[in-house]
């Protein structure tokens, strides 16, 4: 007699995610015809899934996913927009990979920042739209905005384009003056909102402004406290006691043109019995930044360095990240490298990390290099072209070949690169190119950083892994769907892999869609987090990684670090047996989260602040995204996000058909689809709110319909 099946965790988390309504052991039981014994099991297999997190209990005894949030819950209001322009929030107490969208008539009643309790739908396209139920009480916000005046009474208008209500300032004798842009704290008792400045900024006409609002709205660190600046003058001379002297070892940095700190340096030598070997040098940032001091309180705050087209918001204080700690050449430094060796596939056989001293050859940017191997010589890069610059390309073809063995997204995002002159006036804007020499400097740092996650598992070490999960299937379920419309394929299997990814980019390569299907692929992916427990990394196709490279800009690295340090007995400056990693591991991740977004939003002010003396001029774009109120349009070139109101779209009535991701004409049935090219004129720009109003340059008027007699013609 067939032994009885008793249900798989997954097929009881299928059966709780396909339920419309709340599940308990009793459902559970007679969906799959347990009895007896059986339910004693049962109920030791749903308390072993709870305590891996696969579910959680709510009302009485009820159970649900934990990718599924409760009815009710308290969240935050984003300081982003979604693709298409709505709200999103933020769960207070939960995690959700699914994006919870505001839709209703209170998105007009809230301000990034609000707490509110929702009541939460979910939607089988992959997202929740909330119901406002209630608006929390908060304590006073900070905003940025610029001063008007109406009516001989002076006013805030915010930048943030969703904080489009004028504020009374609280001291209408305030010294400020009208088109200042200023930081302002404002409260909500009874009555209006009012606004009391707490500090001057400039105005729109500086650009140096521009970044200042970036920080300001995010609350970005940005001042050093007298006892951080202090210490970070007074921190201990190099010495060579326990050290490895690396100086006969041709390292060379290779940064961009712009950067100010150098914390990795390399260098390749293939040994024809051996194989390759290859060395990683950083910074050692930890020798000067001690656990709990002044300096590593300011750095665990910050989280992260912040980079804007005009300056940095560095993570420690220039005499750290730029002088004592940055590798310049020709200077002896203080460096933790790791020897690397390679087999003939590119695979790390082995590694080796060693507390050092070091002296760079040359500093290097990655246009020098990249012309030197393709045949463009200088003075610099002469004398290293054969002992130093093919033996780096060597390597890097051997890294490339175990890349594409692993099957590693590689997506192609331009990004903006944003051209000052001396007086940080915009001189022009386009997408930054990505050489060969870019990839090289990756591949080595992958490397590295893959190094130190073995080494720390393999002795059994605390670690803060950098880890980027699978993506949601709802994600991958609207994912497919959008390229499916654009004329691509995409697996469904359940079990989706970087190479199914990679195989869409490469079909996608050089048509007119492989910058759409590139950003639709980002969208896709899980947002990648530190964590102390290690799930991989599915971008990389890596089973453990970690960061190491980069710890003059980057906390979790200087963590990493320390732990290298104490488990392999390198010094006394180790990482301390009671560091909280769960707790790092959250606020680094927020930290870097809070730095991109400010990056994002000062290089899209740039970008408008120079458009907005070509207004009136056309420009060729493709169409981002498709919604009921308009068209998002992205333009060639600068790569600037503008809109397309409905209103615009003058030579018909357009239907929004979501499942197809496009507009269509009622009489013309005339389409926009994502993804197609269009023609625009750029209408309006709004340097304050920081948006883009555009127009198709052929979009006539409707011509109204003859209106029809309403007597019948005669019969004879």
């Amino acid at each position: 007699m067939a032994s009885k099946h008793l249900p798989t965790p997954q097929e009881i988390l299928e059966f709780i995610n396909a339920s419309s309504t709340k599940v308990g052991k009793r459902e559970i039981a007679r969906a799959f015809n347990l009895k007896g014994l059986d339910r004693v099991w049962l109920k030791t297999i749903l308390k072993s899934m709870a305590e891996d997190g696969l579910i959680a209990r709510g009302h009485k005894k009820k159970v649900h996913s934990r990718t599924h949030l409760p009815p009710v819950l308290l969240v935050t209001v984003s300081p982003d927009l979604s693709e298409e322009g709505e709200i999103l929030l933020t769960p207070v107490e939960h995690e959700s990979e699914l994006p919870l969208l505001l839709t209703d008539k209170g998105a007009a009643r809230v301000s990034p920042g609000d707490r509110l309790l929702v009541r939460l739908k979910r939607h089988p396209d992959g997202y929740y739209t909330a119901r406002l139920l209630k608006k929390m009480v908060t304590t006073p916000q900070k905003w940025v905005g610029m001063v008007i005046k109406t009516r001989g009474k002076l006013y805030l208008q915010p930048c943030d384009r969703r904080r489009q209500k004028e504020l009374t300032l609280l001291d209408p004798q305030s010294s400020v003056k009208e088109g200042e842009v200023v930081l302002a704290e404002f409260s909500q008792q009874h009555g209006p909102k009012q606004a009391n400045v707490l500090k001057t900024l400039g105005t729109l006409e500086d650009p140096r402004v521009i970044s200042l609002i970036s920080i300001y709205e995010q609350g970005i660190p940005h001042e050093f406290s007298e006892a951080t600046l202090a210490e970070a003058e007074n921190v201990r001379s190099l010495s060579l006691e326990e050290r490895e002297d690396l100086r006969s070892i041709p390292f060379v940095t290779i940064d961009g043109e712009d950067a100010r700190d150098f914390d990795d340096a390399v260098w390749a030598y293939e040994d024809p019995e051996k194989g390759w070997h290859l060395m990683v040098a950083i910074a050692d940032v930890a020798f000067y930044v001690k656990p709990g001091s002044a300096l590593d309180k300011e750095a665990y705050n910050r989280g992260n360095s912040v980079y804007f087209p005009d300056r940095v918001v560095p993570m420690l204080p220039e005499t750290l990240s730029n002088d004592l700690c940055s590798l310049r050449p020709r200077e002896d430094k203080a460096c933790f490298a790791v020897h690397l060796w390679l087999d003939k596939n590119g695979r790390l056989k082995s590694y080796q990390f060693v507390r050092g001293i070091m002296r760079s050859l040359e500093r290097l940017t990655y246009t020098q290099v990249q012309k030197a191997i393709d045949g463009n010589l200088d003075e610099h890069t002469t004398p290293l072209l054969k002992s130093v610059i093919k033996p780096l390309y060597g390597a890097y073809d051997l890294l490339k070949k175990a890349r594409e063995f692993r099957g590693t997204l590689d997506l192609e995002i331009p990004e903006k690169q944003v051209i000052l002159d001396e007086k940080g006036h915009i001189q022009d804007i386009f997408p930054r190119p990505r050489l060969d020499s870019h990839r090289l400097i990756e591949e080595f740092m992958i490397l590295a950083n893959v190094a130190a996650a073995q080494q720390l598992e393999a002795l059994k070490a605390p670690c803060i892994y950098r880890i980027h999960d699978v993506p949601n299937p709802e994600k991958i379920f609207v994912f497919r769907e959008l390229v499916e419309g654009l004329g691509f394929s995409f697996p469904k299997s359940q079990a989706i892999t970087p190479q199914a990814f990679l195989h869409l980019l490469k079909a996608a390569h050089g048509t007119p869609h492989q910058e759409l299907i590139n950003q639709l692929t980002l969208r896709t992916q899980a947002q990648a987090l530190y964590h102390r427990e290690n799930i991989g990394h599915f971008g990389l196709s890596l089973k453990k990684y970690s960061h190491f490279t980069s710890p003059i800009r980057r906390y979790a690295d200087i963590i990493v670090h320390r732990s290298l340090i104490a488990s392999l007995k390198l010094g006394e400056d180790g990482l301390p047996k009671d560091t909280d990693l769960s707790s790092i591991g959250e606020q680094v991740s927020f930290t870097e989260r809070r730095a991109a977004s400010a990056e994002r939003a000062a290089t899209e002010r740039y970008v408008t602040l120079y458009l907005k003396d070509k207004v009136g001029e056309s420009f060729k774009g493709s169409i981002s995204g498709v919604t009921s109120f308009g068209l998002f349009v992205t333009l060639e070139h600068s790569g600037a996000d503008g809109l397309i109101p409905m209103a615009s779209l003058r030579d018909d009535f357009y239907l929004y058909e979501e499942r197809k991701h496009r507009l269509i004409g009622r009489r013309t049935r005339k389409t926009y689809t994502l993804g197609d090219p269009i023609a625009v004129t750029l209408k309006e720009v709004d340097t304050l709110t920081n948006s883009i109003t555009l127009a198709p340059v052929e979009s006539s008027p409707l011509e109204p319909r003859q209106k029809r007699s309403k007597s019948r013609r005669s019969g004879f």
